[in-house]
């Protein structure tokens, strides 16, 4: 058997962004030196999930990094909540957003040096967030990567399906204008419009960004990932997207499509 050289620790850190305590886990070189600035991959789990969604991924990691195919890193996953996070700045509560884009990585720079490139990575939940997160602010991110990401057919709050916004999806919905359906407030939460807001820029860094969907998704979110496609295509925004056949949100094609997805950041942070 090949020893692993990929290690995960677990940690709590306390920030003023949210008013709890939060679990999450790294994932680095088991030779890691505290002199070494590495890149640094936020890792987003998805709904109804933790931070130990990376202890699952952390074998597709292990096999790429062995073969070469994703450089030494430090990867690391914070636990955020799905019911009053998805990761949202809540104006009457938590700021999941910024705990996640601004004060777990300072907490991680602060004890793992600061990092010489950032990248996003996440699925369903996590793939809204990695989104929203890099098109927002794309000088700062050398990739993205988002699997089945929780986007809706429709850039209005009147203008998705019911069918595509059952259960937690509903709650992202409604969570996006804060409550109100007010169509502003909803596009600076939406993907789509992070993407139209801030295209001149996603287009000038060059950000490479990958959107993966299972093509029988469950929840319908392969129509949302083919509408944000043509959204970024209007746009001329240069993107990778993979509608998979026969996939669902999860089933038998997750693993494969997860660990291509790593491959796609890692590549990213190879040639960067």
């Amino acid at each position: 058997m090949t020893r692993a050289r990929l290690h995960i620790v677990n940690d709590l850190f306390t920030p003023t962004s949210v008013t709890e305590t939060v679990d999450y886990r790294v994932l680095l070189p088991t030779d890691w030196d505290a002199a070494e600035r590495l890149p640094l991959v936020l890792h987003l789990h998805g709904a109804m999930s933790s931070s130990a969604s990376l202890e699952l991924a952390a074998p597709h990691y292990e096999e790429l990094y062995q073969r070469g195919e994703f450089p030494r890193s430090i990867v690391a996953c914070a636990s955020t909540p799905t019911v009053g996070g998805f990761y949202l700045n809540r104006p009457t509560g938590d700021s999941w957003e910024s705990l996640i884009g601004e004060e777990f990585p300072e907490h991680l720079a602060a004890t793992f040096g600061r990092a010489e490139a950032t990248a996003l990575i996440g699925a369903s939940m996590g793939g809204y967030g990695a989104l929203k997160a890099a098109f927002a602010d794309p000088q700062r991110y050398a990739a993205v990567a988002a699997i089945s990401p929780a986007v809706f057919p429709g850039e209005h709050p009147d203008e998705v399906p019911a069918s595509n916004i059952p259960s937690v999806l509903g709650d992202l919905h409604r969570a996006m204008s804060h409550g109100t359906g007010e169509a502003s407030v909803y596009l600076a939460n939406s993907v789509h419009g992070r993407a139209r807001a801030h295209a001149d820029d996603i287009r000038e860094a060059s950000l490479p960004v990958l959107i993966d969907c299972g093509a029988a998704d469950e929840f319908g979110l392969h129509e949302g990932a083919d509408y944000l496609h043509r959204v970024l295509d209007e746009l001329a925004i240069d993107h990778e997207f993979r509608l998979v056949e026969g996939a669902g949100h999860l089933g038998p094609a997750a693993e494969s499509r997860t660990k291509e997805a790593i491959r796609f950041i890692g590549t990213a942070l190879a040639t960067r």
